[in-house]
């Protein structure tokens, strides 16, 4: 009979440790939601290390215990406020076939967030961008889209700086909280014509019925 290896035991973890573990998880979520005000009022270039501290209450040792820079601060913020909207998002339209609506549907929910919570408008309006999860979703809905001939601007790069640009800048402009969804619609509706989308399928995507509230997060 081979020799087969004893399995090696599993030490138990100390409840110190875990409870170590726990507060650095606190002591860093509470950096990050401290940053986010910071970035939406002064944008992602000015801000030093000393606002952030005195923003979370913190020492600068405890800062760099957790974040190298300021621009890892901001990242792991936009991963914070971003990326966990997007999440909430994915299982909703995940369902849909078509990418065209996937993406319309997807962009719509996104804008509703931003008008509903005005700091992570500002934020996102601060940093001009929507998150890295974002732009690879929409990359991928763009991409079969164009692949199927739904979309007729046929650069991905391109097609992606329309989509993903008249939502950041649309965000910026005064209309987005008296505009409500009607503002969210023709935004969508005015990203699609310019990739060049069928009307009768910028229709379809637009009678499409979106959650209200978007199921929790599971991150």
């Amino acid at each position: 009979m081979p020799y087969q290896p004893k399995p090696k035991s599993q030490r138990a973890v100390h409840p110190r440790t875990i409870s170590g573990q726990a507060q650095k998880a606190k002591t860093r979520a509470a950096i990050i939601q401290a940053a986010i005000p910071v970035f939406a009022q002064n944008g992602p270039d000015i801000p030093i290390v000393d606002d952030f501290v005195k923003a979370a209450g913190v020492s600068r040792g405890t800062f760099y215990n957790y974040f190298e820079t300021t621009r890892d601060l901001l990242e792991a913020t936009m991963a914070h406020i971003s990326d966990e909207l997007v999440q909430t998002i994915v299982p909703v339209v995940g369902g849909e076939s078509n990418p065209v609506i996937r993406l319309a549907t997807a962009a719509r929910l996104f804008y509703r967030k931003a008008r509903l919570d005005p700091v992570f408008r500002a934020f996102l309006g601060s940093v001009s961008s929507v998150g890295d999860l974002a732009v690879r979703n929409a990359r991928a809905d763009l991409e079969e889209a164009i692949e199927k001939g739904f979309v007729k601007v046929m650069d991905i790069e391109l097609a992606e700086a329309i989509a993903l640009g008249v939502m950041v800048f649309a965000l910026r402009t005064s209309k987005v909280e008296v505009g409500g969804e009607k503002r969210a619609r023709e935004v969508v509706r005015a990203t699609l014509q310019a990739l060049g989308v069928d009307p009768d399928l910028i229709n379809q995507a637009m009678r499409v019925r979106v959650p209200r509230p978007l199921p929790a997060s599971n991150s």
